[in-house]
């Protein structure tokens, strides 16, 4: 049953999210220390690698209205490691301080759509 599974991976969505923080957390202390820094994909990352594996390949037997927010939270989490990949740590740069601004409205943006998606799921 896919709901089972999405519903396990969205218990552990608060801990998923937290990872964005503390990776936002390492970039703007690479940034300030002029540091090398390993940029992730959205599916490199804990969160991304965790809904690869158990959301995507259900994603097609999923309930359309959730199906549409999966789409949403994915795209978001894209643009949010799109954006990090913008900043060079080493060579910082006046725009930087507005792209992590952007990742911080992506992150909280998409812990929204995980809880929305959690409340829709309980309904289920």
């Amino acid at each position: 049953m896919p709901l089972t599974r999405l519903k396990e991976l969205l218990n552990e969505a608060d801990m998923l999210i937290s990872q964005h923080a503390i990776y936002i957390s390492k970039l703007e202390r690479a940034i300030k220390n002029c540091e090398e820094f390993a940029h992730k994909t959205c599916h490199e990352c804990n969160f991304g690698v965790e809904w690869d594996s158990i959301v995507v390949p259900v994603k097609g037997e999923l309930p359309e209205e959730v199906r549409a927010l999966v789409e949403e939270i994915e795209k978001i989490h894209c643009e949010f490691h799109e954006v990090s990949m913008q900043i060079d740590p080493k060579n910082p740069q006046p725009s930087d301080e507005e792209k992590l601004n952007r990742m911080k409205e992506l992150s909280t943006a998409l812990f929204q759509k995980l809880l929305a998606l959690k409340r829709l799921v309980k309904e289920e």
